[in-house]
């Protein structure tokens, strides 16, 4: 039977670019052992690296080129040149970790506000959504260097005057080619994209008027991602999603198109059209489809 209600989806966590369970993040670092350099595609790259020195007196504490632990570093009143210098000596990883490296759990992009810092360290990824740190040498670099720029433990940092819509290509080159990742970081503002986030359903309206009632089964994540993809779950479960869809805004007129492109679960009765105004979005009665009978 079909639906004479419309949705009402109210804004839940604004701007959660999780991890996009995205994982973005803040990550601080001090000064360590790296060599940078800029590529023939005009990218910036930085690469952890471990060096040697003699030394005889101590300075203070330093943080760790890729655990983010802080150690104690030394420097010395005399030094000899090391050849290894710039070369990263730590060991090859287990062929099984090299296989389960990535960037997140979701093997999605990221999104940034200008000015923002996002934790982009690779980790190997177990089943199914915990991202272990790893020692590795890994070289970081990111496309176009103008704009951004990441350090030796993949801390990416965009800068304040980025224009919303700009997209970066980050790359991890993980022990000289023996494995390399890429990510995209889209760059938005509430502004340019005021859906970026993920919203849930909080009420339905009558089509004919009449007070809000409760849904029998609520939209609980309608996640917006600045690359201009969105997920729809009513029953969010660790790393599932109903299905997926590509979306479309017009921000003058707050009309939004949803359209369907995959997942675990498609209603067929998705329209995919809707409206914007203020903190909410008015959906149409299939808007999103309706949800999956549960059984039992």
């Amino acid at each position: 039977m079909q639906r004479l209600t419309t949705l009402m989806a109210a804004l839940a966590l604004s701007a959660c670019p999780q991890d996009s369970g995205d994982e973005t993040g803040g990550t601080e670092t001090s000064d360590q052992t790296t060599s940078t350099s800029e590529t023939s595609d005009g990218s910036a790259s930085t690469t952890t690296s471990a060096a040697t020195t003699t030394t005889t007196e101590t300075t203070g504490p330093t943080t760790g080129p890729t655990t983010g632990e802080t150690t104690e570093a030394t420097a010395g009143t005399s030094t000899t040149e090391d050849p290894t210098e710039g070369v990263c000596a730590l060991p090859p990883l287990p062929e099984e970790t090299v296989n389960a490296l990535g960037f997140n759990v979701f093997g999605q992009t990221y999104e940034a506000k200008p000015g923002e810092m996002l934790d982009l360290s690779v980790g190997a990824i177990e089943c199914c959504y915990i991202k272990q740190m790893v020692e590795a040498c890994v070289t970081y670099s990111v496309s176009p260097a103008e704009g951004a720029t990441i350090n030796a433990v993949g801390a990416l940092t965009i800068a304040g005057d980025v224009a919303p819509g700009t997209v970066f290509t980050v790359t991890a080159d993980v022990e000289a080619g023996r494995k390399v990742l890429t990510t995209e970081v889209f760059v938005y503002t509430p502004e340019s994209n005021p859906f970026v986030g993920i919203w849930h359903e909080v009420a339905q309206l009558p089509c004919g008027g009449g007070a809000e009632v409760a849904p029998e089964m609520a939209i609980q994540e309608l996640w917006f991602r600045a690359s201009g993809e969105a997920q729809v779950t009513w029953f969010p479960f660790e790393i599932y999603f109903d299905y997926w869809s590509d979306y479309t805004y017009d921000l003058q007129t707050g009309d939004l198109t949803i359209t369907p492109t995959g997942g675990n679960y498609v209603p067929a009765d998705v329209e995919g059209r809707a409206r914007s105004r203020s903190r909410a979005i008015n959906l149409s009665s299939r808007t999103c489809g309706s949800a999956r009978r549960r059984t039992g």
